[in-house]
Protein backbone atom coordinates (compact mmCIF):
# COMPACT_ATOMS: atom_id res chain seq x y z
CA UNK A 1 0.00 0.00 0.00
CA UNK A 2 1.09 3.57 -0.93
CA UNK A 3 1.79 5.54 2.15
CA UNK A 4 0.23 8.07 1.25
CA UNK A 5 -2.26 5.85 1.23
CA UNK A 6 -5.74 5.61 4.41
CA UNK A 7 -7.23 2.37 4.21
CA UNK A 8 -10.48 3.85 3.40
CA UNK A 9 -13.51 2.32 1.27
CA UNK A 10 -14.93 5.21 0.39
CA UNK A 11 -12.89 8.21 -0.46
CA UNK A 12 -15.04 11.51 -0.28
CA UNK A 13 -13.99 13.67 -2.76
CA UNK A 14 -15.42 16.97 -3.95
CA UNK A 15 -16.07 16.78 -7.17
CA UNK A 16 -16.07 12.79 -7.93
CA UNK A 17 -18.82 10.20 -6.59
CA UNK A 18 -18.23 6.52 -6.08
CA UNK A 19 -14.67 6.83 -5.79
CA UNK A 20 -13.61 3.29 -3.82
CA UNK A 21 -10.33 1.69 -3.25
CA UNK A 22 -10.85 -2.57 -3.42
CA UNK A 23 -8.30 -3.35 -0.82
CA UNK A 24 -10.06 -4.65 2.70
CA UNK A 25 -11.55 -7.80 1.55
CA UNK A 26 -10.86 -11.28 2.65
CA UNK A 27 -9.90 -13.61 -0.15
CA UNK A 28 -8.48 -17.31 -0.12
CA UNK A 29 -4.61 -15.77 0.92
CA UNK A 30 -5.23 -13.53 3.33
CA UNK A 31 -6.78 -9.77 1.92
CA UNK A 32 -6.85 -7.65 -0.94
CA UNK A 33 -4.33 -4.58 -0.65
CA UNK A 34 -5.49 -1.12 -0.55
CA UNK A 35 -4.14 1.40 -2.19
CA UNK A 36 -3.52 -0.10 -5.39
CA UNK A 37 -6.97 -0.63 -7.83
CA UNK A 38 -9.37 2.13 -7.07
CA UNK A 39 -12.84 1.84 -8.86
CA UNK A 40 -14.69 5.31 -9.90
CA UNK A 41 -17.35 7.20 -11.41
CA UNK A 42 -15.70 9.87 -13.99
CA UNK A 43 -12.94 12.53 -13.20
CA UNK A 44 -14.58 15.48 -15.25
CA UNK A 45 -16.13 16.85 -12.00
CA UNK A 46 -12.69 16.54 -9.82
CA UNK A 47 -11.92 19.42 -8.09
CA UNK A 48 -7.83 20.56 -8.51
CA UNK A 49 -7.82 19.48 -4.50
CA UNK A 50 -9.23 16.16 -5.38
CA UNK A 51 -6.29 15.62 -8.16
CA UNK A 52 -3.43 16.84 -5.87
CA UNK A 53 -5.01 14.18 -3.07
CA UNK A 54 -5.04 10.86 -6.10
CA UNK A 55 -1.32 12.26 -7.03
CA UNK A 56 -0.24 11.93 -3.52
CA UNK A 57 -2.17 8.74 -3.32
CA UNK A 58 0.17 7.22 -6.09
CA UNK A 59 -2.35 7.20 -8.89
CA UNK A 60 -0.34 6.41 -12.27
CA UNK A 61 -3.04 5.29 -14.43
CA UNK A 62 -6.99 6.37 -15.38
CA UNK A 63 -8.65 3.92 -17.46
CA UNK A 64 -11.43 5.25 -18.91
CA UNK A 65 -13.75 2.42 -19.60
CA UNK A 66 -16.48 5.11 -21.87
CA UNK A 67 -17.11 5.16 -25.09
CA UNK A 68 -14.52 7.51 -27.04
CA UNK A 69 -17.50 10.42 -27.58
CA UNK A 70 -18.31 10.53 -23.54
CA UNK A 71 -14.85 10.82 -22.72
CA UNK A 72 -14.21 13.61 -25.00
CA UNK A 73 -17.51 15.43 -24.03
CA UNK A 74 -16.58 14.97 -20.42
CA UNK A 75 -12.74 14.60 -20.19
CA UNK A 76 -11.00 13.58 -17.02
CA UNK A 77 -9.44 16.25 -15.08
CA UNK A 78 -5.82 15.64 -15.18
CA UNK A 79 -3.78 13.87 -12.26
CA UNK A 80 -0.18 15.14 -12.09
CA UNK A 81 1.76 12.20 -12.32
CA UNK A 82 -0.91 10.28 -14.10
CA UNK A 83 -1.64 8.84 -17.39
CA UNK A 84 -4.92 8.39 -19.47
CA UNK A 85 -6.11 5.57 -20.93
CA UNK A 86 -9.39 4.99 -22.55
CA UNK A 87 -10.75 1.79 -23.18
CA UNK A 88 -14.10 1.31 -23.80
CA UNK A 89 -15.39 -2.62 -23.12
CA UNK A 90 -18.63 -2.35 -24.99
CA UNK A 91 -16.83 -3.77 -28.38
CA UNK A 92 -19.21 -3.12 -31.21
CA UNK A 93 -22.44 -2.27 -29.10
CA UNK A 94 -23.35 1.70 -29.67
CA UNK A 95 -25.14 3.32 -27.09
CA UNK A 96 -28.62 2.84 -28.71
CA UNK A 97 -27.85 -0.89 -28.78
CA UNK A 98 -27.66 -1.05 -24.93
CA UNK A 99 -30.57 -3.44 -23.94
CA UNK A 100 -31.75 -2.20 -20.71
CA UNK A 101 -34.56 -0.57 -19.00
CA UNK A 102 -32.97 2.40 -17.78
CA UNK A 103 -36.02 4.38 -17.25
CA UNK A 104 -37.52 2.08 -13.94
CA UNK A 105 -35.48 2.92 -10.64
CA UNK A 106 -33.24 -0.06 -9.50
CA UNK A 107 -34.16 -2.23 -12.66
CA UNK A 108 -33.26 -5.90 -12.59
CA UNK A 109 -32.31 -5.57 -16.90
CA UNK A 110 -28.69 -4.26 -16.70
CA UNK A 111 -27.62 -8.18 -17.17
CA UNK A 112 -28.50 -7.32 -20.08
CA UNK A 113 -25.99 -4.88 -21.01
CA UNK A 114 -23.86 -7.25 -18.88
CA UNK A 115 -24.08 -10.27 -21.31
CA UNK A 116 -23.33 -7.54 -24.15
CA UNK A 117 -20.29 -6.75 -22.99
CA UNK A 118 -19.25 -10.37 -22.19
CA UNK A 119 -20.11 -11.01 -25.59
CA UNK A 120 -18.75 -8.13 -27.59
CA UNK A 121 -16.70 -6.69 -25.35
CA UNK A 122 -13.91 -9.51 -24.84
CA UNK A 123 -11.08 -7.31 -26.21
CA UNK A 124 -11.72 -4.34 -24.31
CA UNK A 125 -11.66 -6.26 -21.35
CA UNK A 126 -8.68 -8.04 -21.93
CA UNK A 127 -6.90 -4.58 -22.33
CA UNK A 128 -8.38 -3.05 -19.89
CA UNK A 129 -7.12 -5.92 -17.29
CA UNK A 130 -3.33 -6.09 -19.08
CA UNK A 131 -3.38 -1.32 -18.56
CA UNK A 132 -3.83 -2.68 -15.18
CA UNK A 133 -1.88 -5.56 -14.61
CA UNK A 134 1.06 -3.10 -16.14
CA UNK A 135 0.49 0.01 -13.84
CA UNK A 136 3.66 1.51 -12.14
CA UNK A 137 1.43 2.50 -9.40
CA UNK A 138 -1.95 2.55 -8.37
CA UNK A 139 -4.84 2.37 -10.85
CA UNK A 140 -8.22 3.94 -11.41
CA UNK A 141 -10.56 2.55 -13.69
CA UNK A 142 -14.24 4.16 -14.02
CA UNK A 143 -16.87 4.56 -16.57
CA UNK A 144 -19.77 7.60 -16.29
CA UNK A 145 -21.13 6.51 -13.16
CA UNK A 146 -19.07 3.74 -11.95
CA UNK A 147 -21.30 1.00 -11.70
CA UNK A 148 -22.20 -0.69 -14.74
CA UNK A 149 -18.73 -1.26 -16.89
CA UNK A 150 -17.18 -0.34 -13.87
CA UNK A 151 -18.54 -3.04 -11.71
CA UNK A 152 -17.87 -5.66 -14.07
CA UNK A 153 -13.98 -4.61 -14.46
CA UNK A 154 -13.81 -4.79 -10.39
CA UNK A 155 -15.94 -8.38 -10.46
CA UNK A 156 -13.02 -9.55 -12.15
CA UNK A 157 -10.37 -8.03 -10.65
CA UNK A 158 -12.53 -9.47 -6.86
CA UNK A 159 -12.80 -12.77 -8.47
CA UNK A 160 -9.17 -13.15 -9.70
CA UNK A 161 -8.16 -12.42 -5.83
CA UNK A 162 -10.46 -15.21 -4.89
CA UNK A 163 -12.88 -12.73 -3.00
CA UNK A 164 -16.06 -14.29 -2.16
CA UNK A 165 -19.42 -13.90 -4.66
CA UNK A 166 -20.94 -12.32 -1.56
CA UNK A 167 -18.71 -10.11 -1.40
CA UNK A 168 -18.15 -9.32 -5.01
CA UNK A 169 -22.35 -8.69 -5.25
CA UNK A 170 -22.09 -6.57 -2.34
CA UNK A 171 -19.30 -4.46 -3.64
CA UNK A 172 -21.27 -4.00 -6.85
CA UNK A 173 -24.63 -3.05 -5.16
CA UNK A 174 -23.27 -0.16 -2.72
CA UNK A 175 -22.95 2.08 -5.99
CA UNK A 176 -26.45 2.63 -6.44
CA UNK A 177 -26.54 4.18 -2.71
CA UNK A 178 -23.07 6.38 -3.87
CA UNK A 179 -24.30 7.85 -7.11
CA UNK A 180 -27.95 8.66 -5.75
CA UNK A 181 -27.18 12.68 -5.69
CA UNK A 182 -24.82 12.21 -8.20
CA UNK A 183 -26.71 11.44 -11.14
CA UNK A 184 -30.39 11.26 -13.16
CA UNK A 185 -29.32 7.82 -13.77
CA UNK A 186 -31.90 5.70 -12.03
CA UNK A 187 -30.87 2.45 -13.51
CA UNK A 188 -29.01 1.62 -10.08
CA UNK A 189 -27.02 -1.60 -9.06
CA UNK A 190 -29.54 -3.93 -7.86
CA UNK A 191 -27.86 -6.67 -6.68
CA UNK A 192 -29.82 -9.18 -8.58
CA UNK A 193 -27.64 -8.14 -12.16
CA UNK A 194 -24.40 -9.06 -10.44
CA UNK A 195 -25.75 -12.19 -9.08
CA UNK A 196 -27.26 -13.32 -12.55
CA UNK A 197 -23.88 -12.19 -14.61
CA UNK A 198 -21.53 -14.56 -12.01
CA UNK A 199 -23.64 -17.57 -12.59
CA UNK A 200 -23.91 -16.71 -16.29
CA UNK A 201 -20.03 -17.34 -16.38
CA UNK A 202 -20.61 -20.13 -13.98
CA UNK A 203 -22.76 -21.87 -16.71
CA UNK A 204 -21.20 -20.84 -19.97
CA UNK A 205 -17.24 -20.91 -18.70
CA UNK A 206 -17.32 -22.85 -15.43
CA UNK A 207 -16.69 -19.59 -13.84
CA UNK A 208 -14.94 -16.16 -14.14
CA UNK A 209 -11.30 -16.91 -13.95
CA UNK A 210 -12.20 -19.36 -17.65
CA UNK A 211 -13.89 -17.24 -19.13
CA UNK A 212 -10.75 -14.83 -18.85
CA UNK A 213 -8.51 -17.58 -20.00
CA UNK A 214 -10.68 -18.10 -22.66
CA UNK A 215 -10.01 -14.29 -23.49
CA UNK A 216 -6.81 -15.09 -23.76
CA UNK A 217 -5.58 -13.82 -20.43
CA UNK A 218 -2.75 -16.02 -19.42
CA UNK A 219 -2.05 -17.75 -15.99
CA UNK A 220 1.56 -15.93 -15.79
CA UNK A 221 -1.22 -12.69 -16.24
CA UNK A 222 -3.60 -13.78 -13.67
CA UNK A 223 -1.16 -14.11 -11.12
CA UNK A 224 0.40 -10.62 -11.76
CA UNK A 225 -3.13 -9.40 -10.73
CA UNK A 226 -3.13 -11.73 -7.96
CA UNK A 227 0.47 -10.27 -6.92
CA UNK A 228 -0.75 -6.74 -6.93
CA UNK A 229 -3.86 -7.00 -5.00
CA UNK A 230 -3.56 -10.01 -2.90
CA UNK A 231 -1.60 -9.08 0.74
CA UNK A 232 -0.82 -12.72 1.91
CA UNK A 233 1.12 -11.45 5.14
CA UNK A 234 1.06 -13.75 7.95
CA UNK A 235 -0.30 -10.47 10.12
CA UNK A 236 -3.56 -11.48 8.99
CA UNK A 237 -3.91 -13.97 11.27
CA UNK A 238 -8.08 -13.37 11.02
CA UNK A 239 -8.42 -14.80 7.79
CA UNK A 240 -10.73 -17.20 6.35
CA UNK A 241 -10.46 -20.63 4.28
CA UNK A 242 -12.58 -20.72 1.27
Amino acid sequence: MNGAVNPFRRWPLEGVANFRDLGGYPCRRGVTKYGVFFRSAHLNAATVKDAQILSKAGISTVVDLRYPDESKAFPDREIPGATIINCSIMGEITAGEIAVNSSVRDTRTMIRMYRQILEFGELGLASALRILLNARGAAVFHCAAGKDRTGIIAMFLLGIAGVSREDIIADYEVSHTYIHDFTKDISGSHYSNMEKVLSALDARYGGLVPYLHALGISEEEMTGLRGKIVDISPDYSFRLTF
